[in-house]
């Protein structure tokens, strides 16, 4: 949509948009990552999680809570490593319902994380931490249908958090986090 007068830096609004999930503690995860994107980019005073589907915020309420805001253009940024259909389809779709509601407001949609040499360099990250959680082990072999159960509680040193059975997680007392 083109954008009929530049909007200032304090008049965009972003959206982070991932999936959504039925679990709150994945959606909570987003939540996290559009508030850190705030604190880390103090040039971007107006950032928004949002779900595409299965869970709120939407991206119409993230849209709604942007102009409210103060947001006349408006930037997704999908939270999805690959050009599948929701970025071609579902995501423009939505955002498009969401900009009906507020005239005189514009927005884009970024290509979603991609290949990345960043994430290429998080994936040896992983692969290189000697202090990775383990969440659970198994076998190749078809015919061993069940995985190796792991401790009660999956705990590292380094980390800043616990992991249980449940797969919920802890954060640890001053560690920085929350």
């Amino acid at each position: 949509m083109p954008i009929p007068d530049p909007a200032t830096p304090a008049e965009i609004g972003v959206i982070i948009v991932d999936h959504g999930s039925r679990r709150a503690q994945s959606n909570a995860s987003l939540e996290e990552v559009a508030r850190l994107f705030a604190q880390r980019f103090s040039d971007a005073p107006i950032v928004e999680a949002a779900h595409m589907e299965l869970a709120m915020p939407d991206i119409a309420a993230a849209y709604d809570a942007c102009v409210r805001r103060g947001a006349r253009r408006i930037v997704i940024l999908p939270f999805f490593l690959a050009q599948g259909k929701h970025w071609t389809r579902d995501i423009p779709s939505l955002t498009s319902q969401a900009a009906e509601k507020h005239p005189g407001t514009a927005y884009q949609i970024a290509e979603p994380l991609g290949i990345d040499d960043l994430i290429l360099d998080l994936l040896k990250k992983r692969l290189d931490a000697d202090d990775q959680p383990v969440l659970a082990s198994g076998e190749a072999d078809p015919r061993l249908a069940e995985v190796a159960p792991t401790e009660r509680r999956i705990q590292c040193a380094t980390c800043p958090f616990v992991l249980h059975e449940d797969l919920t997680v802890t954060i640890k007392p001053g560690s920085g986090i929350g």
